[in-house]
């Protein structure tokens, strides 16, 4: 398929021209539709901007290599693109886990609730309250985690996780409701974890 021949239409399309080894104007038209959703996701799930700058070119040579694994009728191109930058993430977030002891994520000024990662006290009082609050998502059904994982970690829209998990949209709105409130119930043990 030539330059001159190609026009972008639809995404499905633009994935088909990639997966017949497209690698000139529909790898750029794919890119320039999702980068900016991926480097947010990816962000939003790593902390890091550089860190998730270097995790979307990977996700973009695999979505490339991969486009001819798309299918249509499994969801749309959107939730392809998610689930792929989303599993490089987590990939990312093991292996950094894999580097502290413990398995046990480093809490950064940037990262760990806006507090000042650099003074001890402060990042055991962190340290205890992400204990407290994994342990009330733990207390959550796979479903709830799941929708709020993606809403408020991943900063995915419901429409997007809708898509990914291939539920309709209102589905995805009662499970994140019926989870706040499961988690509002927690909070008090949270605030006692605080203490503790």
């Amino acid at each position: 398929m030539s330059d001159a021949q190609f026009t972008p239409t639809d995404p499905a399309t633009i994935v088909a021209a990639m997966a017949a080894g497209d690698s000139g104007p529909a790898l750029s038209a794919f890119y320039d539709d999702y980068a900016s959703m991926v480097l947010g996701l990816l962000t939003k799930m790593l902390g890091s901007r550089a860190e998730a700058e270097e995790i979307m070119q990977e996700v973009f040579v695999e979505l490339w290599h991969r486009a001819h694994e798309y299918d249509a009728t499994r969801g749309g191109v959107v939730a392809w693109v998610t689930t792929i930058a989303r599993s490089r993430a987590l990939d990312a977030l093991k292996a950094r886990a894999r580097r502290f002891d413990g398995g046990q994520l480093p809490l950064s000024g940037r990262h760990a609730f806006g507090t000042d990662g650099g003074r001890p006290d402060v990042l055991a009082s962190a340290t205890r309250w992400h204990r407290a609050l994994r342990r009330s998502f733990d207390g959550l059904t796979a479903d709830q985690r799941a929708v709020l994982e993606l809403s408020y970690f991943a900063g995915m829209s419901h429409v997007q996780i809708s898509e990914l998990l291939n539920v309709p949209v209102g589905t995805v709105k009662s499970r994140i409701l019926r989870g706040m409130r499961a988690l509002r119930n927690t909070l008090p043990a949270v605030h006692q974890a605080m203490r503790g």
